[in-house]
């Protein structure tokens, strides 16, 4: 089940109506089909990049069943769920009732976190829900044993690893060959994917993909072909637009995305709260990024 799970997970935005204050039904389906016609096979509803923490609960139950109907068999979806341990379980039997394919399991936000206490809240979103699970991985605080552990779990089937260290994300992965067969999936993106790739990963997730595709496939692809002239000018290509989103703290990464799907003519809606939205200077380096990859639409 593993290989059904590599590739890029596009991590989609929530589109919100104009005053932020709905989720925007009809936009999120037809963002969902727009990622499927440029070749996106894996969703992830309720990820970081769609305002996880913002959305209420009827909001996160409306957009993972939304995505369900909209993607209509036609690739794979996997909700994200996180929060308390009681929330948490009850978004894992709404998404398995949804019918979604997976679950991305959010790192907790509690500032204590163990890795025998993670393993067990991963375990209890499986066992809930009856589907395979994809742990989210972005502290360091998650020792060698207890990850083992989490990998030798049968409904484990990929781990999304966000932890930008190269020797610890390659130690795991040689310590789990040959345990179980998981799909090890770069968390941090496409500025990352090249390094994690080299050490083992068979994926990226990607917000950029909500925007347009072409860049993300493109590097996928070289990639897997080990093309390194083709993927370094392909990441030459995408990085300006994820340095954007980088800064002040990772603060803009929704808005940037958000205010590039605006510019385009896809649906978005602002961000929310704690979030905020990009500035004048910030939408004309937007702008002219979209206009060196020739994007129909790009303002001037």
């Amino acid at each position: 089940m593993a290989s059904q799970f590599t590739g890029i997970f596009g991590v989609t935005v929530t589109p919100f109506t104009s005053d932020g204050t709905r989720v925007d039904e009809a936009g999120v389906g037809q963002l969902v089909d727009a990622l499927i016609v440029d070749g996106i096979e894996r969703i992830v509803p309720c990820g970081n990049t769609g305002e996880f923490f913002s959305l209420t609960s009827d909001e996160r139950r409306l957009v993972v069943a939304q995505t369900v109907h909209a993607a209509r068999g036609r690739a794979v979806v996997v909700a994200g769920v996180g929060g308390s341990p009681a929330d948490a379980l009850e978004q894992a039997r709404d998404a398995a009732r949804a019918g979604v394919d997976a679950l991305m399991i959010h790192h907790p936000s509690h500032p204590y976190v163990t890795g025998e206490g993670l393993l067990a809240y991963c375990a209890a979103m499986a066992d809930a829900s009856g589907l395979p699970v994809i742990p989210y991985l972005r502290s360091p605080a998650i020792d060698d044993t207890a990850l083992l552990s989490l990998v030798r779990r049968p409904e484990v089937v990929a781990i999304k690893y966000a932890v930008n260290d190269l020797p610890a994300f390659g130690r795991a992965v040689a310590m789990a060959s040959g345990e179980a067969e998981v799909a090890w999936i770069c968390g941090t993106a496409e500025t990352w994917a090249p390094s994690f790739w080299s050490h083992g990963a068979v994926g990226f997730t990607s917000g950029l993909v909500n925007v347009t595709a072409g860049p993300s496939l493109e590097l996928l692809d070289a990639l897997r072909a080990g093309d390194r002239g083709r993927v370094i000018q392909t990441w030459s290509r995408i990085h300006p637009f994820e340095q954007l989103r980088a800064r002040r703290s990772d603060g803009l990464n929704v808005s940037t995305v958000k205010e590039a799907m605006r510019q385009i003519g896809r649906p978005s809606g602002p961000v929310r709260p704690p979030s905020s939205e990009v500035g004048e200077a910030e939408r004309a380096e937007i702008a002219a990024i979209l206009r060196s990859w020739s994007m129909t639409g790009a303002a001037a």
